[in-house]
């Protein structure tokens, strides 16, 4: 994954899967409280997120939610110094935190990933004093963690922001263009991810300029409702122009 002009740009390669030509229902707006647990979900949602897919327990959203955050948990905690059966242990602990307490997440209050960093870090602050406890003397990510000041808590913080934007565009991205035509992906990758003028893409793929946009803002659509099923916005990710100007 690599930025080109100031826009994130994310090389996935998937198989050409039927077309997304034709637009489903419109999503109603976005999820009720998670808070307070099951039962605060509006019912006029025509799906649920995957956070309170979690939150009530479903098998397939909570397959999908460790496929996302399990890897996600463990690139923060190696930029933090853990080895990887250190990081299994915080991350085995930061799970069965989370499903203890997921029902007292409200996305009034803060955003998901805020309430997860925080229960992150709690987590790996616990794990590092214990690990004190046994040492006579502290080392490694130990003490950068307990010894953290005000500006590499806010580093670590920023950094956390990033790895999940990153992760959950990235699993987002990939949805969508498993069941995307290489036509309609073409256009949403080239004028979105690559920032290419519409007339040349329509040239390459032989459709008129305005359908570019149209394919692209579709495409964006869809991966914005996918990202939203992870209580995360990525206007952050696209200087979005697809308004129809060539």
């Amino acid at each position: 994954m690599q930025p080109t002009s100031g826009r994130m740009t994310y090389w996935l390669r998937a198989p050409d899967r039927p077309i997304l030509e034709q637009e489903g229902p419109a999503r109603d707006g976005p999820h009720g409280h998670v808070n307070a647990g099951r039962q605060h979900m509006s019912t006029t949602d025509t799906r649920v997120s995957v956070i309170v897919g979690v939150c009530r327990q479903d098998p397939e959203r909570w397959r999908e939610f460790d496929a996302v955050y399990r890897p996600m948990l463990f690139a923060y905690l190696g930029k933090r110094g853990l080895k990887e059966f250190e990081a299994s242990d915080v991350v085995q602990d930061i799970f069965v935190k989370l499903l203890r307490g997921i029902h007292t997440y409200d996305r009034a209050k803060c955003q998901f990933r805020t309430w997860l960093f925080s229960l992150a870090h709690n987590t790996l602050i616990d794990h590092a004093r214990r690990r004190a406890a046994y040492a006579k003397a502290l080392d490694g990510w130990v003490v950068h963690v307990l010894r953290a000041n005000p500006s590499e808590s806010l580093r670590m913080a920023e950094e956390w922001v990033r790895i999940y934007r990153e992760r959950i565009l990235e699993h987002a991205l990939k949805q969508v263009r498993a069941r995307t035509s290489s036509k309609v992906w073409a256009c949403f990758e080239q004028r979105l991810l690559r920032n290419r003028p519409a007339a040349e893409i329509a040239a390459e793929l032989n459709l008129e300029p305005k359908l570019v946009y149209v394919y692209a803002s579709r495409v964006l659509k869809h991966v914005r409702t996918a990202c939203e099923d992870f209580d995360e916005d990525i206007s952050h990710a696209f200087e979005s122009d697809v308004s129809g100007r060539c």
